[in-house]
């Protein structure tokens, strides 16, 4: 396996965005949306989508890719926190938010999403953003074991999303302090 680059995404990129974005959802959401859903997922429309978020992307968006052997695996989009009711009513301040992570199926479990995760957590902390906030698919157990694995926990916000006539349920995760993350345990001989 090559090495792993993270950079900025550009209009070359668009192709590899658009066909990560979609395997990505079939492979990880078979059986949490409707498989018409799925299936009538447009390539046309994604790289339409896609090109209008990298033209548009507004001041403090970020929009990174990782690269192994020259293929596009995966992307990150983050940046300022969608409009939340606990900002609007000054209970919190405005955070960073991951909008988006995805990875390749073939990429899954190579650290690739882990290093994509990592690139947003730093620009958004660059960014002064704080908290740091994503939402993830209740029933995605595997994503959310990933960002658990990577420092993020519920905080009890909660969302509806209606895809393809089916209503789903979105956990919001926070990025925990570290200082509040496990620390890892020292390791002795007898438990090598």
């Amino acid at each position: 396996m090559g090495q792993l680059t993270i950079r900025g995404a550009d209009e070359a990129d668009l192709a590899g965005l658009v066909r990560v974005r979609i395997d990505s959802w079939r492979a990880a959401y078979a059986g949490l949306v409707p498989p018409a859903y799925l299936d009538e997922l447009d390539p046309e429309a994604s790289l339409v989508r896609t090109r209008n978020q990298l033209r548009s992307r507004p001041e403090g968006w970020h929009f990174l890719v990782a690269e192994r052997d020259a293929a596009l695996v995966g992307f990150v989009i983050a940046g300022p926190e969608r409009p939340a009711a606990e900002v609007v009513r000054g209970d919190r301040p405005r955070g960073g938010e991951v909008h988006a992570l995805y990875t390749h199926p073939d990429a899954w479990f190579t650290g690739a999403g882990a290093a994509l995760l990592d690139a947003a957590v730093t620009a958004l902390r660059a960014d002064g953003h704080a908290p740091l906030l994503l939402w993830v698919l209740e029933q995605n157990t595997q994503a959310r074991r990933f960002y658990e694995r990577q420092g993020w926990r519920p905080d009890g916000g909660r969302t509806a999303l209606r895809l393809g006539g089916a209503l789903l349920q979105e956990l919001r995760y926070v990025r925990a302090p570290v200082s509040a993350l496990p620390r890892p345990r020292a390791r002795t001989a007898a438990a090598v």
